[in-house]
């Protein structure tokens, strides 16, 4: 007796312990021509909002929700990088849109709307690019010292972690560009490799390399990918990683080609898809080619002179040559208003705006880094979001300064003879769109419900009581192509109407371990045989068809949902009555019809006609996708219980 008391309470406290999640994020999408992100939860939801920066991004907490899956990343592109939807912690989902480098929105003009408690849309304003004055280079004197010998070829970059300078990585970055300034900027040869930029990239999976019998040329093959139009048939120099040239081709629409032509010694190459690029690297990594790339830089150091006094300094790296004077010691942040980089010697600089990376490069000649270089630690409201130093080549050091969001960084100037400074301050309206610099908050109103459904809650359908994998169920977008369907008020037709809807009906039976199958995914025509006859032989265990309804006569003042069946009328009715829980619609009831794909359909079969597109009323909310979402979320739900219930 005493054990099975332990045993309750234990499972009573384990019920207590474990979280509640009263629903589940069962659709999102986000429409890039819109800017716009949907979504729909299986229960009511009030979500909470906030920008935050570097990088920026919009983020969304649904208080209560979950995902029942692993999370999601969508690529996007332009000034939108990704979507993210992944689960914050046990009571909250959390949807993430991030901006591109070097973009913002203004907080106050991001809009969120709750088309009703379980249907929500984020709206973006156009992102805008955050624009600052270049700064005039820091002019050069006649004292200022020239190098006696031309530039070596680039050497790799300085790195030092107290500059907060990322690990290396295999992807090369836009700034370490060593190409001539006439080669277009599409192409870049880089300390690690071929950059290449695509106007789209195509299938990692079908990326085709192959070396010719005379291993002479390697030919890339990149199918589904399309080269700038700066790029396409051109044939440009590398002459570095024993690459004589590179050609460029547009094969076809599908498929572009890379050829490279390369010596003999040459390794095999392979490339790799990033994002808007694709990146050459020879296997087995540069760290072999660098010797036949450039020469050695010369490790010994000149005897000292009275115009090249020896180092006293042990931090001091040794000359590489007679006309290298100073050592850069220190790159220090002051009061956060203020960037200094000191010398032993003096040292004169430029600098110029990186349009492309949105960094400030200081170029400083006749100058080594020291070996250990003192720099600022950048913590996560410093007005510098990155700070980077190289020595570019044996007397040149660049530091790249990337200002945070917000910022303005002023002119080069000289502070001394052996400091150069930088002063930083929040940019003004008229040189950057509205940013901030910490996360700010954005007002999220409680749901308004424009088809005022009634207060009756919807109940859940629990995935795990789903069969997974089992059930497949075929989703048929009436007419389609030469086949508008029923054509209403304002020209809006029919299958223009349904193919959304049903679209988002077979995303959320998908996400809820549903097999769902279209008959048709965009606009064309399937003949009423074709789309029975793909079910019965895929073998569905129901089959739902999705119609927009018309009436002759100009009678607009006819409105309403009506559903169809042949033989068993159960399906109908469970989507007939999930509708009406979640909208307010006119109710025209469950009819009886001898409907070709009613008739001919070897299992339980329904005929969904979601309102009327001649109607003065359905015709305007035919039109919103909010409510076409709403309907598909109904239509699912319906599916899903009926599932549940007769455990198919």
């Amino acid at each position: 007796m005493r054990l099975k008391w332990l045993l309750l309470s234990c499972f009573s406290f384990l019920l207590f312990a474990l979280p509640a999640q009263a629903g589940k994020l069962v659709f999102w999408r986000f429409e890039s021509t819109q800017n716009r992100l949907t979504f729909t939860t299986d229960d009511r939801v009030q979500p909470r909002a906030q920008l935050i920066p570097n990088p920026t991004r919009i983020v969304i907490d649904l208080p209560g929700i979950g995902l029942g899956r692993p999370g999601v990343n969508q690529t996007i592109g332009g000034a939108i990088r990704e979507v993210r939807v992944a689960q914050f912690n046990a009571q909250t989902a959390r949807l993430v849109i991030e901006l591109a480098p070097g973009y913002t929105v203004d907080p106050k003009q991001v809009r969120i709307r709750g088309l009703s408690p379980t249907q929500w849309t984020v709206e973006l304003p156009t992102p805008e690019r955050v624009v600052q004055q270049s700064p005039p280079p820091f002019p050069s004197t006649p004292s200022t010292p020239q190098s006696s010998f031309p530039d070596p070829p680039t050497s790799p970059s300085y790195s030092n972690s107290s500059l907060n300078d990322p690990p290396s990585d295999p992807t090369p970055t836009p700034e370490d560009n060593t190409q001539p300034s006439s080669t277009p900027s599409d192409f870049q040869v880089t300390r690690n490799g071929l950059v290449v930029r695509l106007d789209r990239n195509g299938e990692a999976r079908k990326i085709q390399v192959k070396r010719s019998r005379d291993r002479k040329s390697i030919n890339i093959d990149l199918p589904g990918a399309r080269l700038t139009s700066s790029l396409a048939g051109q044939t440009l120099p590398v002459n570095q990683y024993t690459i004589g040239d590179i050609k460029f081709e547009q094969k076809s629409n599908s498929t572009a080609r890379i050829t490279l032509n390369v010596s003999d010694d040459s390794p095999e190459w392979q490339a790799i898809y990033t994002q808007g690029a694709v990146v050459l690297i020879p296997k087995g990594g540069l760290n072999n080619l660098m010797g036949s790339s450039s020469p050695p830089p010369t490790s010994t150091s000149p005897a000292p002179t009275s115009s090249s006094p020896a180092p006293t300094s042990s931090s001091r790296p040794p000359r590489s040559s007679s006309s290298v004077s100073s050592t850069i010691e220190s790159v220090q942040l002051f009061n956060n208003n203020q960037l200094v980089i000191e010398a032993d010697q003096g040292i004169r600089g430029s600098g110029n705006w990186n349009s492309r990376t949105g960094e400030y490069e200081i170029r400083i000649v006749n100058a080594q880094l020291a070996t250990r270089l003192r720099g600022p630690r950048l913590s996560r409201n410093s007005p510098i979001y990155q700070l980077r130093i190289r020595q570019e080549s044996p007397n040149t050091a660049v530091i790249f300064v990337k200002p945070a969001l917000g910022i303005q960084l002023g002119a080069l100037r000289q502070l001394s003879n052996q400091q150069l400074a930088i002063d930083i301050r929040p940019a003004s309206v008229s040189q950057v769109p509205p940013s901030v610099s910490a996360p700010e908050s954005i007002p999220v109103p409680p749901p308004a419900n424009p088809y005022n459904p009634p207060p009756t809650s919807i109940p859940s359908t629990p995935s795990g009581n789903i069969p997974q994998g089992r059930t497949l169920v075929v989703i048929d977008p009436g007419h389609g192509g030469k086949d508008p369907g029923a054509i209403g008020i304002g020209g809006l037709q029919e299958k223009d109407v349904i193919l959304p809807i049903s679209q988002e009906v077979a995303a959320i039976l998908q996400q809820q371990g549903v097999q769902a199958m279209l008959t048709r995914n965009s606009d064309y025509f399937v003949t009423l045989q074709g789309r029975t006859d793909m079910a019965n032989r895929a073998g569905a265990d129901l089959f739902v068809s999705i119609h927009a309804n018309a009436v002759a006569g100009g009678r607009s003042n006819i409105n309403g949902l009506e559903v169809y069946y042949f033989g068993n009328r159960t399906l109908a009715d469970t989507i007939h009555r999930n509708i009406l829980r979640s909208i307010n619609i006119s109710d025209r009831g469950v009819r009886a019809a001898r409907f070709y794909v009613l008739r001919t359909a070897r299992m339980p079969s329904t005929l969904v006609e979601v309102g009327f597109v001649t109607g003065s009323i359905d015709n305007a909310y035919l039109r919103d996708p909010g409510f076409r979402s709403q309907m598909a979320q109904a239509i699912a739900r319906g599916i899903l219980e009926y599932i549940q219930r007769y455990k198919l």
